[in-house]
Parts: structure tokens; sequence; C-alpha cells
């Protein structure tokens, strides 16, 4: 009897070992992720937006997803049972839905697209260039005149304005950590090079500048 309750107890404390390392890796699991497809195709969907001549209407907020179920295990040790419930933790890495419809965001890609069309000019006489940090550079001011220059500079510092806070905000809508915004304007700065127009100065992600 004794031989076989301590059997039975070295069974247990293996499931309960094997609850504690699944749990542990579930969470590792979520703060290790960062969802940067989902954030380029969101940059994608914001910078086209930002570019359209035609003024778009706020989209409407989507309702809130439902909790997810939570997900059951069964661990059978002979006699023993332990049943591991991991709940939401483990969807959120499955399935990731990128916010970008808050109104600061809203109100923020609304300023930007305003903005654009003062800007492009400035891209394509090489003025401005659009660098690997997700935000505007002076490229060369020399065929402005005074006012323009002072223009262009106005309308840089505004706009590297917006997109800074545009990126604090898409990590705080989506509860990213702080240390991820140098990862998201990364991604927007690519996808600013993808939607530039010929001619207009880029900045590559390895420091070069050349006109697309």
């Amino acid at each position: 009897m004794k031989e076989k309750g301590m059997q039975r107890m070295g069974q247990f404390m293996a499931a309960l070992i094997v609850v504690a390392l699944t749990v542990t890796c579930a969470r590792i699991t979520v703060n290790v992720y960062f969802p940067a497809a989902e954030i380029r195709d969101a940059a994608t969907q914001i910078e086209r937006e930002v570019r359209s001549e035609e003024t778009a209407p706020p989209e409407p907020t989507p309702p809130a997803a439902p909790s997810p179920k939570p997900q059951s295990f069964d661990f059978w040790p002979r006699i023993w049972q332990v049943r591991l419930v991991v709940g939401p933790t483990l969807a959120v890495a499955q399935a990731i839905n990128i916010n970008v419809q808050t109104p600061a965001i809203r109100k923020l890609i609304a300023s930007r697209k305003q903005r654009y069309a003062g800007l492009a000019p400035l891209f394509a006489q090489g003025a401005l260039g659009e660098n690997n940090r997700g935000l505007l550079d002076i490229r060369s001011l020399d065929t402005l005149s005074l006012k323009d220059k002072a223009n262009a500079k106005t309308l840089l510092e505004q706009e590297n304005r917006d997109r800074q806070q545009l990126y604090r905000e898409i990590a705080t809508a989506n509860n990213l950590a702080a240390d991820k915004l140098d990862e998201i304007a990364s991604i927007f700065a690519q996808v600013h090079r993808q939607e530039a127009r010929a001619g207009w100065w880029l900045q590559d992600a390895n420091g070069n500048w050349k006109k697309k």
C-alpha cells in the first residue's frame, strides 16, 4: 500500500509539472509574438487612405469580439485526472486583429490626409524624402523660395509629429509594448516606399538614398 501511495504521489507531481510548464509556455507565446504581417496590412490601409483623393468617411468601430471559449486538455496518469484549462491567452496568439479605428487614430489619419496635398509637390520636387524610420527628411530646399522653404519645414514638422503619435496610438490600441515602436515605424517605412510615386526620394533599410 505504501509503495502504491508513493507511486500515485509521483504521478500527481508529474502532472502538476506538466500543467505549470504548459501554462508558462502559453503565456510566453503571447508575450513574444509581434504581429508584423497584420501591422503591415493596417499600415497599407492607412497610407492608401492618406493618399486617396476623395475624403473617405471614418469606418464604424467594429463590435467587440466575444471572448474566446476556454480550451480544455485532459491528462490521465492512470488513476489521477488533471484538467488543464487555457483561456484567452492562447486564443490571442492564434488570431490577431489590429485595431486602427480608435478616435485618436482616426483623427491622426484625417490630419495627415488633409496635409498630403501640400506634401506631394515637395516630394515631386525632391525637397523631401521618406526615411527608413517612418518619418520625413529634408533632401534639398535649394530650388524653393524663402516662403516655400518655411512652408516645407512646417509641413515636415507637423507630418512627423502626427506619424510618431500614430505609431504610439497603434501600439496602445493593440496592447503592444513601447519597445515595439521602432518595429512599427520600420514597417510603416516599408509601406511608404511601396506607396511612393516614381521620382520620389526614398531611404532603404541600409540608410542609402535613391529615387524610386
